[in-house]
């Protein structure tokens, strides 16, 4: 039977680290790291800001198994201060020789000629290496699931942190997350590239970053070559992204570098931060008795609609909405309160910044004809989070989510229809949302009930709902309604999750 390059991989490294061994000992390599300059922070370089992007780990290889070799006048000190000038948080060195055309002896240099945290990237699973990366100078290293079993992941990590260093984990299914969770993880990789076939699937970001809690730092690691792939990650909640095959092609490495490092998706990922799954908000409402019961049903967000031309029974004015408010807070004593969302209609960014500070909004929802300069600049203005209604009617305008996305605003679909906007009661093309899914995290909004919620979100895989008119009756808000609709779309997410392995 033929080895996979993986395997091949892991076999060449065996034999090199049985030379090592002759030429220096376990001993010598304990003496070596305790004479190291200090660790410096890997994992704290990886947090981002709220609403900021995601921390770039940049990395240095010369070439690649799927690849061959990448660039010929390989210097990777300078590659290295490149990346130093253009903002990365961390730097990752190519150790292994034989497929990757890497040294230690690369990884020393680069750290002696920058001041970031240095990631060395191999395939380690002896304790042997553990002292190597750091006698070299490494400040982390990587461990990969998948050649680990889990006494031995708990072992290194163990080690690791013992001589103060941090370890990126890596994983490639739900299964290896929850392994590495385990483990005791605290740094996370997500990598989309199959070790074994070095196919990319960029879903996996998506698909398993829920998996990984919120106390540890979120990797999205291969398949990005630009800034909109950068945003598109940290929207899905990457805390830091690992690029290296783009930058080591780049003209300059340090222009890109920082077009990486600066790239959006920050306040999208913000919004959605520590919500369920899907994240679900309950819009329209107008008293505080549904105020509270939304927030003790654990919604995620409540929408409160100021657009004049909207229904009456489901607009409210200012003092309405700020009582709402308070009632929500009060009802979520030391919980997290949902998010109160402010609905707007075509409405100047300063009477949207004068609402949201009188009212005490979380976010601001643009629901009619407003640009992704408008989206921008209402969140500018406001310091909050945006979200921009959209109503794709082909998929031409699949076009429209990356200009709004970039722009900062998470996407709200709702269903099309000409002179209205919003609370149609009326479902839209699930078949089109659900290309707009795979894009971006997006709220699923149009025609949606208790009834058939579970279809729609086994459709189109949203990251959230939005329910109004699917849970009135007499043009009321139902509490019964809310709480069935709430537990449906809940359990058919975990249903949804199971089926596909997450």
């Amino acid at each position: 039977m033929t080895k996979s390059i993986l395997d091949q991989i892991v076999a060449a490294t065996r034999a090199d680290l049985a030379e090592r061994r002759v030429c220096a000992s376990l001993e010598e390599l304990r003496a070596q790291a305790t004479l190291a300059s200090a660790p410096r922070p890997f994992a704290a370089a990886l947090r981002p800001l709220q609403g900021g992007p995601a921390r770039l780990i940049a990395e240095i290889k010369r070439a690649s198994p799927s690849k061959g070799v990448i660039v010929e006048a390989f210097d990777p000190v300078a590659q290295a201060r490149a990346y130093e000038r253009g903002s990365a948080a961390a730097i990752s060195v190519l150790t292994e020789p034989h497929y990757f055309q890497g040294s230690l002896e690369h990884l020393k240099a680069v750290r002696a000629a920058v001041t970031l945290p240095i990631l060395r990237k191999d395939f380690i699973f002896d304790a042997y290496q553990v002292y190597e990366a750091r006698a070299a100078g490494a400040d982390a290293h990587l461990l990969i699931v998948a050649l680990l079993d889990d006494h031995t992941l708990r072992e290194l990590l163990a080690l690791t942190r013992a001589l103060g260093m941090e370890a990126l984990v890596e994983a490639h299914d739900a299964h290896e997350i929850r392994r590495a969770v385990a483990a005791g993880a605290t740094v996370i990789g997500v990598n989309t590239r199959d070790l074994r076939t070095f196919a990319v699937n960029p879903d996996l970001v998506w698909q398993l970053r829920p998996l990984i809690p919120a106390y540890c730092v979120g990797v999205a690691e291969s398949g990005i070559a630009n800034a909109a792939e950068a945003a598109r990650a940290r929207a899905w909640g990457a805390d830091a992204i690992l690029v290296g095959e783009t930058l080591m092609r780049a003209n300059d490495p340090a222009a890109l570098t920082h077009e990486l490092a600066t790239a959006g998706g920050g306040t999208i990922a913000t919004l959605f931060t520590g919500s369920g799954q899907p994240f679900m908000k309950i819009c329209g409402l107008a008293t505080e008795e549904q105020a509270r019961a939304v927030t003790r049903l654990g919604a995620d967000a409540f929408g409160l609609v100021f657009a004049p031309m909207a229904p009456p029974h489901r607009r409210v004015s200012v003092e309405q909405a700020r009582r709402l408010v308070v009632a929500a807070r009060e009802q979520a004593g030391a919980n997290a309160a949902p998010l109160a969302v402010g609905v707007f209609v075509n409405e100047a960014p300063a009477t949207i910044a004068e609402y949201a500070e009188r009212v005490g909004l979380d976010a601001a929802q643009l629901s009619g004809d407003e640009s992704p300069d408008d989206c921008a600049q209402v969140a500018a203005i406001t310091g909050l989070p945006v979200l921009k209604a959209l109503r794709l009617r082909s998929e031409r305008d699949l076009e429209l989510l990356d200009a709004y996305a970039e722009a900062g605003a998470a996407l709200l679909l709702d269903t099309p229809r000409d002179g209205a906007y919003g609370g149609t009661g009326e479902m839209g093309d699930w078949a089109l949302a659900r290309e707009a899914a795979r894009r971006w995290p997006i709220i699923l909004s149009g025609g949606l009930t208790p009834e058939n919620v579970s279809a729609a979100l086994a459709a189109v895989r949203p990251r959230g709902v939005d329910v109004s008119s699917g849970v009135e009756t007499d043009r009321a808000k139902d509490l019964a309604k809310i709480a069935r609709f709430i537990a449906t779309a809940r359990a058919s997410t975990r249903r949804n999750r199971e089926q596909v392995g997450v």
